[in-house]
């Protein structure tokens, strides 16, 4: 993982930095700013120059999405510029191990999705809970779907019926794996903080393994390894929930 971030971030892109810089300052200006103002900068830094930004949508929109429903704050604005950095680097090819950082942004994005369900939601469950569970599991589907066709060359050349219904069997069972953890999680009575914890911990399961089995790099020994691990975690935050309350 060490070797892994030091690729990731083994140069600086001054003008890539820039461009973050600009697009957590217009999101942080949105109190003082129409919403639509920030959406169009973000689009122009995003889409300009145009090359490479297909690879990197998905996660974009999903950001834009995040940025919409988050409550303004300078450490948001700060997390928000990060994460377009991280994009802008991926999009222009500035990343020695590209799929590495698209694995990191996606698991960062669908925290900040789950965090931001739970927090907003509140525990009640009522029809626009259910409507923005299914807004937050589509996006975390897309991620995952989008991932998987950047890095697989199975995916990308294949196109006979029987793949395509692969494709879109894997994005619905996503989708609805991911809707009925945030459901679900909307029952356990805890604090929004362990609502997030836990289900994303659940939710790695299916982001980080899924992929690897479509890539053909899933093994038994990588199943028990990382079930043994999230189990161990999702314990520990549940026990420490429980002390709190």
């Amino acid at each position: 993982m060490a070797e892994k971030l030091k690729s990731i971030l083994k140069r600086t892109n001054w003008s890539s930095l820039l461009r973050a810089v600009i697009f957590a300052a217009a999101w942080w200006a949105t109190p003082f700013i129409s919403f639509w103002v920030f959406l169009l900068v973000a689009l122009y830094l995003y889409f300009v120059p145009f090359t490479g930004a297909e690879k990197v949508s998905v996660p974009f929109f999903v950001l834009l999405l995040i940025s919409f429903l988050q409550g303004n704050s300078i450490l948001a604005a700060v997390i928000f510029g990060a994460i377009f950095y991280f994009i802008i680097l991926i999009k222009d090819l500035l990343i020695i191990d590209r799929r590495s950082a698209y694995d990191i942004l996606v698991l960062v994005l669908s925290y900040l999705l789950i965090r931001n369900f739970f927090l907003r939601v509140g525990g009640s469950l009522e029809g626009w809970t259910v409507v923005y569970s299914l807004v937050a599991a589509g996006a975390v589907s897309g991620m995952v779907t989008s991932f998987i066709k950047n890095f697989s060359t199975a995916w990308t050349e294949a196109d006979s019926p029987e793949a395509r219904s692969f494709r879109r069997m894997l994005g619905w069972m996503t989708f609805l794996l991911m809707w009925q953890l945030l459901l679900v999680g909307l029952f356990l009575p805890l604090d929004f903080l362990y609502q997030s914890a836990i289900i994303f911990l659940v939710a790695v399961i299916m982001i980080d393994l899924l992929p690897q089995y479509i890539f053909g790099e899933l093994s038994r020994t990588k199943v028990l390894v990382t079930g043994m691990v999230l189990f161990a975690l999702v314990t520990i935050v549940a026990t420490s929930a429980r002390w709190v309350l």
